[in-house]
């Protein structure tokens, strides 16, 4: 890693991770009032911090009162998390596991962390839907995700590798001695990670029940210009320029969806006027399509 040009203030700020977190803690804070509130979640929410790595922000909420749990498949960075937590006498639960296997009973948090690890996982898809089975009703997830087409790419500081098809970006990263070569079970090869455009992801994550909302927009530069305009410019920007995007998931409340005969009902409803008296009922039409599908 000693190619990076900022190499001094980032060993720094790994080794205090938890005195680098005040725009995290604030972000946090911040976005519950906004989606909830002045009120926000009673005092003391169920905190998770899921991919928690060596422990910065989970020592940081920990040393804020908050309650929070630390989780990482990672052993030797839930034991570099746990002296984190020594260091101001806190005991701070540190669990390990993998994320698409959460150990946690339906709406156990009200708030889960996840940033930096959605590119790693091995199935994104389990990932998120173990968030949103954790997530109490109108939680909140905060998360970052990779854009596909970043300028510069946020693991490898590469410009331009993103625009390339995969195999040609793992030649030229090759090329520029980037390549990482880690024994870490996470998935740290370009063409393993997980990258999306962001109307990809939002699309992504409403089948899990969230809705997306970009943190980034708001604090923009391109703020500044007229609304038409920077708003053009900011998406512009976030297509085919940001590298990361941050990214807060609400957690909808879902209404329970009607039973195969009630549907049945409602369709029966629509119909009207001449023909209507030779349908067959509702519950008999139920049954019928029910035995056509099972016969194949």
């Amino acid at each position: 890693m000693r190619w990076r040009a900022d190499f001094a203030d980032w060993k720094q700020k790994r080794l205090w991770q938890e005195n680098y977190q005040r725009d995290a803690l604030d972000e946090v804070r911040a976005m519950e009032t906004r989606f909830l509130g002045e009120n926000g979640f009673p005092s003391h929410a169920r905190v998770l911090d899921l991919g928690a790595g060596m422990g910065g922000f989970a020592v940081a909420m920990h040393r804020a009162g908050e309650s929070i749990i630390a989780f990482d498949y990672n052993f030797a960075y839930c034991e570099i998390a746990r002296t984190r937590a020594r260091r101001y006498a806190l005991n701070l639960p540190v669990l390990v596991g993998a994320g698409e296997a959460l150990p946690f009973a339906a709406k156990s948090f009200q708030i889960v962390t996840c940033w930096d690890v959605l590119e790693h996982v091995q199935e994104p898809e389990q990932l998120l839907h173990e968030i949103a089975r954790v997530l109490d009703d109108d939680g909140l997830a905060f998360m970052t995700v990779i854009n596909r087409f970043a300028l510069v790419d946020p693991h490898y500081h590469l410009r331009f590798v993103n625009y390339l098809p995969r195999a040609l970006g793992e030649k030229y990263i090759a090329w520029r001695q980037r390549t990482k070569n880690s024994e870490l079970r996470d998935k740290q090869k370009l063409s393993e990670m997980h990258y999306f455009t962001y109307p990809a992801f939002e699309t992504f994550a409403a089948q899990f029940g969230f809705r997306v909302h970009d943190v980034q927009r708001a604090h923009s530069r391109f703020q500044n210009y007229p609304r038409p305009i920077g708003d053009i410019l900011y998406d512009s920007w976030r297509a085919l320029g940001m590298g990361t995007y941050r990214l807060v998931l609400q957690k909808k409340r879902l209404t329970p969806s009607p039973s195969p005969e009630k549907r049945c009902e409602t369709r029966f409803a629509m119909f009207s006027g001449e023909g209507s008296s030779r349908l067959p009922s509702p519950k008999n039409f139920a049954r019928k399509i029910f035995r056509r599908g099972a016969g194949g």
